[in-house]
């Protein structure tokens, strides 16, 4: 027997004859079929649009699996009803081999997955958590505005003293006691720096995020206009590259860029010929802005403290600052779901890098259960 004869349908009936024809026995068979290859194939797109706009869900390669299985499945329907009219039934056999192929992988993927699956936080545990995070938050709400009483008041008292003194030398007091009074007053004035510092840091945990289009070039553009009102006298050559956009909250990332900015501004202080270019650039799908310049820079070897609160790379006498800085940064950019790195040399000037995701990311207990360990 050839292959042609072989493929043959000449010997098969439609599957009609089963049914003697009769109409109500076939369109009882070929509604149906038709209802569910439509149901079918109309579920891999509702699929395709969820991941799509939900990339964060876990389990992603699972639905993807699933789709293949349900369009092969419809396909299977769709055979049947054209074989009441015809006898393919060799390709009826290989679509439902196909389906096959498609059915025993997404079998065993689930199987694989039922572990992480039923790890997922129940409803109930994600809004006692929940529950748990808010009165979390409403503690360090209370306890940070406490601090900031009890700390600035004492400062206050401290540094009305210091002006009083201040006041009170007259034209005997030595260089000495000028200069004492002069170091009260800067160590105040560096104390309710800090304290400033670490309220704003705690502000960004308890912030709820506004999502929005931003035009980053234009807050970049503030930012270099605010310092350089606040030192005309500097010569630094800035580049702001036009057209920069991310996707975040408004007030955190003009937080994000003006410390960065800032902190660029503040260690090309020494450079001759200073230069801060701030751009975006996108390789492979992600896009990251930078902030780079040609100050002091930083040795490598020490580039996990950058982000760090207090952990400063250079002494205060060097350059002025209170250690907390890029540890905002950091803290903003986590709330964000997205990532920064630096790059530096010594003397060469540094490079910060913030990967931001283009749509909001939902990071949650589900994903974290999807997560490989």
């Amino acid at each position: 027997m050839t292959a042609p004869d072989i493929f043959s349908t000449a010997n098969f009936m439609p599957h009609g004859h089963c049914y003697l024809w009769t109409p109500g026995v076939l369109w009882l068979h070929v509604l149906p079929d038709i209802l569910i290859a439509m149901a079918y194939f109309a579920i891999p797109f509702v699929l395709f649009h969820l991941t799509r706009r939900r990339q964060d869900l876990p389990f992603h390669s699972l639905f993807v699996w699933f789709s293949v299985f349900i369009v092969a499945c419809g396909a299977t329907h769709v055979i049947d009803i054209w074989n009441v009219w015809h006898a393919e039934y060799w390709l009826e056999g290989i679509i439902k081999a196909i389906t096959a192929a498609a059915s025993v992988p997404t079998a065993i993927m689930l199987w694989r997955a039922m572990p992480a699956i039923l790890a997922l936080p129940t409803q109930n545990q994600l809004r006692d958590a929940n529950d748990s995070l808010a009165r979390a938050n409403r503690e360090l709400e209370a306890f940070s505005a406490s601090v900031s009483h009890d700390l600035r008041s004492p400062l206050s008292t401290i540094a009305g003293q210091a002006g009083m003194l201040e006041l009170s030398l007259d034209e005997h007091a030595t260089d000495e006691q000028k200069r004492r009074v002069q170091r009260i007053q800067a160590s105040v004035k560096k104390m309710s720096e800090l304290i400033e510092a670490l309220l704003a840091l705690s502000r960004i945990s308890r912030h709820t995020l506004q999502r929005e289009e931003i035009d980053v070039s234009a807050l970049a553009n503030d930012v270099v206009a605010d310092l350089r009102q606040r030192e005309p006298a500097r010569d630094v050559k800035i580049t702001v590259q036009s057209g920069m956009h991310a996707h975040g909250d408004r007030r955190l990332l003009s937080q994000m860029l003006f410390n960065l900015i800032d902190n660029a501004w503040k260690f090309t202080g020494k450079t001759h010929g200073a230069s801060i270019e701030i751009g975006q650039r996108t390789e492979g799908g992600t896009t990251t802005l930078f902030v780079r310049d040609n100050g002091a820079g930083f040795d490598m070897t020490y580039v996990q403290k950058l982000f760090k609160p207090f952990q400063r790379l250079h002494g205060v006498s060097e350059f002025d600052g209170s250690g907390i800085g890029l540890a905002t940064v950091h803290r903003i950019i986590e709330r964000h779901g997205g990532r920064i790195w630096a790059e530096g040399q010594i003397n060469q000037g540094a490079s910060f890098y913030v990967s931001l995701p283009e749509t909001p990311a939902h990071q949650d207990p589900l994903r974290a259960a999807a997560a490989p360990a």
